[in-house]
């Protein structure tokens, strides 16, 4: 059930032009070096389950990151994610996964969110936000709109996860 709500709040942030813009506010200068605090393992509650994050740091000129969610102990969802800069400016894309590996986007498509601006330690990215308000801890927002035309932001607040 979470799964349809969250495709469908998706899909309406998408087609009310939150998600993905051709335009961004960004310098084009920027580098990836300003979202290294996304780097790690990142796990907490929110969307009704369990969610995992994971970024990587830049390598040949992106930075490759996960995201999964959890219910009841199985796979509801995951997503694949890039974070690059192209002629526009940064872009996170993300092409989402049923648990056996089926796609929620057709083969050549993805979901762009342009990078808007970073105030007060937040980034925005159309409907997604991210923040790191300590060095251990990532808050995650992503913003619907809902089938009566209201917005709605839900959060994920996720700690670092320590790898031995």
């Amino acid at each position: 059930m979470i799964k349809k709500l969250f495709l469908l709040g998706f899909i309406l942030a998408i087609s009310a032009g939150l998600v993905s813009s051709n335009e961004s506010t960004s310098d084009n200068k920027m580098t990836l070096t300003e979202f290294e605090s996304l780097v790690g393992h990142w796990r907490g509650e929110g969307l009704g389950g369990v969610c995992e994050e994971t970024w990587l740091p830049e390598s040949g000129g992106i930075m490759l990151g996960t995201f999964k969610l959890m219910q009841e102990g199985k796979v509801n969802f995951f997503e694949i994610m890039t974070l690059s800069i192209d002629s526009i400016g940064p872009a996170v894309r993300v092409k989402h996964f049923n648990a056996d590996m089926t796609g929620w986007e057709d083969k050549a498509d993805m979901v762009t969110f342009r990078y808007d601006s970073t105030v007060a330690g937040e980034m925005f990215f159309g409907g997604l936000r991210f923040s790191s308000p300590t060095e251990d801890s990532l808050k995650i927002g992503v913003r619907f709109k809902k089938s009566d035309g209201t917005r709605d932001e839900k959060f994920i607040n996720c700690q670092r996860v320590k790898i031995d």
